[in-house]
């Protein structure tokens, strides 16, 4: 490749190329990326139906999730979602836009022989199958300037195009064996963070504290009686008056049992506190550290005595580094001066578009739609039987309702439904994040004495408010804040032993929000935790793993609707501080990680350090390398039976594709080899389609009309077509093939245009490796409402046959406030379930008053 090719060149390969060089053309922010010369069209005739069982594994977790399927505030159905939690869950329950059939694992052995009439009738079946698929083609075959309704005459084939009865002619595009990792460069983040709405939180005035008598805790208020306070056990919305007269001892409010106290003091709700109960301290504080036993073949032991992650659900590598910039400096100086060496991964990629998948895979090793019945290895398990004290917070609303109680998009969700409580042996009490903001938002008998600028609107800013992300503040601080110091106390109270948490914010999980105060606080928490302050001790022991990271990068919202936004999506941050003590006995260690940071790397390889993190003291035996030996240890599904009798002992998903990063990983790993999806995987040479070629502006009008009718379909599968409003079938300009100004502009209906469009790669044929077909991504906006915009995945095969079912669509302006009364009108209406209302709202367009829906 010659030396001067931008590494971010997209163009179309519908046209001849001529010789080896080729045509390159710049998106707006000026990247490039290197097209190579050898490609082929990709005909959907030569897909390989052989799918090994290794593929069904690989391809059979991905779920297409619209969103989280939380609940908004206008959503007062109180369907129970828990049903049939025996029998396992529908995957429409979770994700209604996604494929409409559940491909489960192929589980048919090889059974035993078919007799002549049962392969008989299964040619004439497949023959049937094969004619009405042809007459199906021959039926729905667009044309360039029709509508599909009614089903126009097929076109006759051009010159470009491949076959007589194609629906969609495809662009040919590159392959994903002819990516190199080396010439990769990721597209800038280029949004001005300083534009972004400041959430900077200001604290409010603390006048409680807990005040300990005989072992018990009691309340003290420092404000003008009386105050109201609600506790845990309380009815919904029900505030109390404290009919204390004085504030001595004998008039302060006991705690009992209760996990926290909300109190309102003079003159009303905007002078608040939130209270949490206070940890037992250890006997002797004087301990500090586990007692040290040096790892057997017989009884393995730990690398380090404490490993704790901070999740922060929702923001991009590159968009961690420019707006967490506080952060980056306390990394910056640990590695310098502390004790600890930072690694960071800048080829971390994600393995689903939002947190259900994502965190399914960092947390146990499995895929959200094996989670029943596949193998896995839970982090909080492994860790409790290696000695460790568990802790673990979502960091959002759930348990009100018990222990099952918990969105899809938490996974305490997915343990309890499994295992009947909570993940870890303490987690904070998360209906304290229900009641904040059922009591503020829609009981109006709660405020917050924290304040934020007086351009963010709490109800319409903050995701409308939505129920399960909360309002930021609670009381007199910020939820994050509260969470910090639950786990400060949690660390105190388990001093001298082994501990392992796993805390979770969601902060960033709103869009177009720069996150000041949370930059500033987070960055203050991992000084605590590493360094500490002057004259504190850290909180986290000197032989201690840090890992702080995000799950996936924010997939809605204005910063998404790009093909940069696109790809960081799926590249979001991780950071590992390892204690430098460590990476001096184990240099192998060291050489692994930094070779390791120019690997294409997963949450599947993240579960693993894990496991290699508590299991990693062990001799290896005699023969073997450590790095050979512990590789194929905790790939083994049997490595925890062999030490503790009621563990798991099948091998998980992240077993069979992932490597810890504490041992070398190859340089020819790839997505496909390392477990990542196709469809998810960032570091791949993609296409650009231009609709100034044929080809390509005949594929694009033609996949938009699809995308018409999927979301004509949905309103009727939905029951929402008496308020949503039908999208256009006719294609305007109506006969423009090529786009006559060279532009998106051309390629439209009566009330959407299209203006971007991206493929990618083709997938590998090296031999053994199976794969699905290309993605194609497109970018749509709404020709009347410029705040209505669409991002559109489509899977290539289907595309070629007209299907629509794994169409997956994300509306931009779904979390705006303006689509609320929408919203109202469908739930009046009486046709819409409510527990679908956060899906329906990304395809449903309907005329509501004084609103742009």
């Amino acid at each position: 490749m010659p030396a001067a090719v931008n590494p971010w060149s997209y163009s179309s390969l519908g046209g001849q190329r001529q010789g080896q060089e080729q045509e390159q053309e710049s998106l707006q922010d000026g990247q490039s990326f290197p097209l190579q010369s050898q490609v082929r069209f990709r005909d959907n005739d030569d897909d390989d139906d052989d799918n090994s069982d290794q593929e069904e594994h690989k391809s059979d977790y991905r779920i297409n999730f619209q969103e989280d399927n939380r609940v908004d505030p206008l959503d007062t159905d109180d369907e129970d979602e828990d049903e049939d939690d025996n029998e396992g869950r529908d995957l429409d329950d979770y994700a209604p836009l996604a494929a409409g059939s559940k491909r489960p694992y192929n589980t048919s052995a090889k059974g035993k022989p078919r007799s002549p009439c049962q392969i008989l009738a299964t040619v004439m079946g497949s023959a049937v199958v094969v004619a009405l698929a042809f007459a199906l083609l021959s039926l729905l075959h667009l044309s360039n300037n029709k509508s599909l309704d009614p089903p126009p005459t097929p076109p006759t084939p051009q010159a470009n195009e491949t076959g007589p009865a194609r629906l969609l002619n495809p662009p040919a595009g590159m392959s994903i064996d002819d990516f190199n990792l080396a010439n990769f460069t990721i597209p800038p983040w280029d949004w001005d963070i300083n534009l972004f709405l400041p959430i900077d939180i200001t604290n409010g005035p603390k006048f409680t504290s807990i005040k300990w008598r005989n072992g018990e805790q009691y309340l003290v208020v420092d404000c003008p009686l009386p105050y109201q306070y609600h506790f845990r056990s309380f009815k919904k919305n029900e505030l109390r008056e404290h009919a204390s007269v004085s504030h001595s001892d004998d008039d302060l409010l006991h705690l009992g049992e209760e996990p926290y106290v909300f109190v309102m003091c003079p003159p009303g709700q905007n002078n608040a506190n939130v209270v949490f109960r206070e940890f037992d301290m250890p006997d002797d504080p004087t301990i500090q550290h586990a007692p040290h036993v040096t790892g057997t073949a017989q009884a393995p032991q730990p690398l380090v005595e404490d490993v704790v992650m901070l999740l922060v659900d929702a923001i991009s590598r590159a968009k961690f580094r420019i707006a967490m910039k506080t952060v980056m400096e306390v990394l910056n100086t640990v590695n310098t001066t502390g004790g600890h060496r930072i690694y960071d991964f800048e080829h971390y990629n994600v393995l689903g578009q939002n947190s259900p998948p994502n965190k399914a895979f960092i947390y146990s090793g499995q895929s959200i739609e094996n989670m029943n019945k596949g193998p896995k290895h839970w982090v909080w398990d492994v860790y409790q039987e290696q000695g460790f004290r568990t802790a673990h917070t979502d960091g959002e609303c759930g348990g009100e309702e018990g222990v099952h109680d918990y969105i899809s998009g938490a996974i305490s969700y997915e343990y309890s439904h499994i295992y009947g409580r909570v993940p870890a042996q303490y987690q904070m009490n998360q209906v304290s994040w229900c009641q904040n903001h059922d009591m503020h938002l829609v009981g109006k008998v709660w405020g917050q004495s924290c304040t934020l600028p007086p351009k963010v609107r709490y109800d319409v800013d903050l995701m409308g408010g939505m129920r399960y992300n909360t309002p930021y503040c609670a009381g007199e601080k910020a939820i994050h804040e509260h969470i910090m110091e639950n786990m400060e106390g949690w660390l105190a109270s388990n001093k001298g032993n082994k501990r392992f948490a796993t805390y979770s914010f969601m902060d960033a999980h709103s869009p177009d929000h720069h996150h000041i105060s949370f930059d500033r606080k987070l960055a203050k928490f991992v000084q605590d935790l590493l360094i500490g302050q002057e004259g504190v001790p850290p909180l986290l022991n000197p032989n201690s793993v840090l890992v702080i990271m995000a799950d996936h990068g924010l997939h809605y919202g204005r910063e998404t609707y790009t093909f940069p936004g696109f790809i960081h999506h799926k590249i979001p941050p991780l950071f590992v501080a390892l204690p430098k003590p460590l990476l001096e006995q184990r240099p192998e260690f060291t050489a692994a990680l930094e070779q390791n940071q120019n690997r294409i790397l997963s949450h599947l390889d993240l579960h693993q350090t894990f496991h290699h993190l508590a299991y990693g003291d062990q001799p290896a035996p005699e023969g073997q390398s450590y790095t050979e030996y512990m590789t194929k240890f905790i790939a083994d599904g049997t490595f925890r039976r062999q030490f503790h009798d009621n563990s798991p002992n099948m091998t998980s998903y992240a077993q069979t594709f992932g490597r810890s990063l504490l041992l070398p990983i190859e340089n020819t790993r790839s997505c496909s080899s390392g477990g990542i999806p196709h469809d998810f995987c960032a570091f791949q040479p993609f296409l650009d389609l231009d609709p100034s070629k044929s080809i390509d502006a005949t594929f694009l009008r033609q996949s938009l009309l699809l995308f018409a009718k999927r979301m004509n379909e949905l309103t009727i599968i939905h029951k929402v077509d008496d308020v949503c409003l039908q999208s256009s079938m006719t294609l305007q300009p109506l006969d423009t093939t090529p786009s006559a100004t060279g532009s998106f502009e051309d390629i439209g209906t009566a009330d959407l245009v299209m203006e971007s469009a991206y493929a990618s790669a083709s997938p590998t044929k090296q031999p053994g490796v199976q794969s699905k077909g290309r993605v194609f991504y497109f970018m749509v906006r709404d020709r009347t409402r410029p705040r209505r915009k669409y991002s559109i995945t489509m899977q290539e095969a289907d595309m070629v046959l007209g299907l629509t079912d794994s169409m997956t669509i994300q509306q931009m302006s779904a979390y705006a406030a303006e689509w609320y009364p929408c919203a109202q009108r469908i739930t009046h209406a009486g046709k819409a379930i409510g527990r679908w209302r956060d899906v329906v709202k990304h395809f449903c367009v309907c005329q509501a008053a004084n609103a742009e829906a």
